[in-house]
């Protein structure tokens, strides 16, 4: 900087008429945007001696402690709008898929054996239930969204077909449709001492768990319905971002024998995409080209156990190649699970159960300590920003040297597996 400017400003701050204007102006160049740490009564205050929490909020703690703050502490709320927005689509989709299983299970049917006739006959019914009580009727109140209403029941209609196709391949049967956990409900919550002596439970609802046996063992999985196409991130699930399907699968596991009367393992956690997908092929093709090509775009993500008998009981199809239904496969020439397989051995999946429930205890630990930093995440060009309702209030600016995204890199699911075993055996 040029000397004459401390002349400048000097003057500024030395002309009484221009010192209370100037000293405003010249503020922005100290300006620090940063929460400060509350102190443990005023925490105490806002969040109660007793937590009751659910994984997205955590997540959403993990995600920008401040976010959290603004959401739970100050309890801040966005005005509500008539619209119809991507939550109440997912919330369509997870209660219509809920309704449908009922009600096959109320009429005495089988979903394995249903038709495409009669999944299409059940989706149109559990519209018609629920659109009603979906954002004041929204879906009623004009013509464009009794369109998207058509729309919708078709996704849910092809959805549960498919549902239905992936039933007739599997040895895994649903034991729990919408099954929660956490005070008064089937399951107990995931409780936790905080370091102040606080309390605090997690409570949830799963969509969806699923068991099989064999040879005398049984195993749980979890499905969790998705209105947008997902997978399981180990880097994600690392860094507190994804905790919701090792949650759901701890939770099971824990009490499996109040859910299934007897000990159960791990058989995996997979994503269920709700869509009607549009198939691009240069090539004419078959009706049923067209139709195993839409039965393969729901082939499940997630992670599956690393065992060929597990594999194969999630397909009970499977002779040799990758599966139609998860993201597994097996070698034609020895039986093994093919290289591309996503899984996961049960001392690792024994791992991450650890793992997120140490990310529980320190997220929790903090949140009682009055940790509110503006400090959120940078992932693959992603951050919790992009869709973050209190970004006026935090005025996040990645100019301002303070304001800076943390940055985490992609990281291999064995790297992942060290890191934890690593941590595991300092805390022993």
């Amino acid at each position: 900087m040029y000397d004459y400017w401390w002349d400048v400003y000097n003057f500024y701050l030395n002309t009484p008429e221009q010192k209370e204007k100037a000293s405003t102006v010249f503020s922005s160049l100290f300006y620090k945007n940063k929460a400060e740490v509350l102190e443990e009564q005023v925490s105490k205050n806002l969040y109660g001696e007793e937590i009751l929490a659910s994984v997205s909020r955590m997540e959403l703690f993990n995600s920008c402690p401040f976010s959290h703050f603004a959401n739970h502490g100050l309890k801040l709320r966005e005005r509500d709008v008539y619209r119809l927005q991507a939550p109440d689509i997912g919330d369509l989709f997870h209660g219509a898929l809920k309704w449908i299983a009922e009600e096959i299970q109320r009429r005495d049917l089988n979903w394995g054996k249903l038709t495409e006739q009669q999944c299409l006959q059940l989706a149109k019914e559990a519209v018609v239930h629920l659109v009603p009580k979906l954002q004041n009727q929204i879906l009623l109140s004009s013509n464009r969204h009794l369109y998207i209403g058509r729309k919708l029941e078709q996704i849910i209609g092809r959805a549960s077909y498919m549902l239905n196709g992936q039933a007739k391949m599997s040895g895994f049967a649903p034991v729990g449709i919408e099954l929660g956990f956490g005070p008064q409900a089937e399951l107990p919550p995931l409780s936790f001492t905080l370091k102040n002596g606080t309390q605090m439970a997690l409570a949830g609802r799963i969509d969806r768990v699923d068991q099989a046996q064999n040879d005398e063992e049984v195993y749980l999985r979890i499905i969790d319905y998705k209105s947008s196409s997902r997978d399981l991130d180990m880097t994600e699930v690392y860094y507190g971002f994804a905790l919701q399907m090792l949650t759901y699968l701890d939770i099971v596991l824990t009490h499996s024998q109040q859910l299934v009367g007897k000990e159960a393992h791990p058989a995996g956690v997979l994503y269920f995409h709700v869509h009607n997908p549009i198939i691009n092929s240069k090539q004419v093709m078959t009706i049923e080209q067209i139709e195993e090509e839409i039965f393969k775009s729901f082939k499940m993500k997630g992670l599956v156990l690393a065992e060929e008998a597990v594999v194969r009981l999630m397909d009970t199809s499977l002779e040799g190649g990758n599966s139609k239904i998860i993201s597994a496969g097996i070698n034609k020439s020895n039986g093994k699970l093919a290289k591309s397989s996503k899984v996961a051995h049960r001392q690792q999946f024994e791992q991450m159960r650890q793992h997120v429930r140490d990310i529980y205890q320190q997220s929790g630990d903090d949140i009682v300590a009055g940790r509110v930093d503006i400090a959120p995440y940078q992932y693959k060009k992603r951050t919790p920003c992009d869709f973050c309702s209190y970004r006026p209030v935090c005025q996040f600016d990645d100019m301002i040297e303070d304001n800076q995204y943390r940055t985490i890199m992609p990281q291999k699911k064995e790297e992942i597996f060290q890191k934890m075993s690593e941590e595991r055996d300092k805390c022993e």
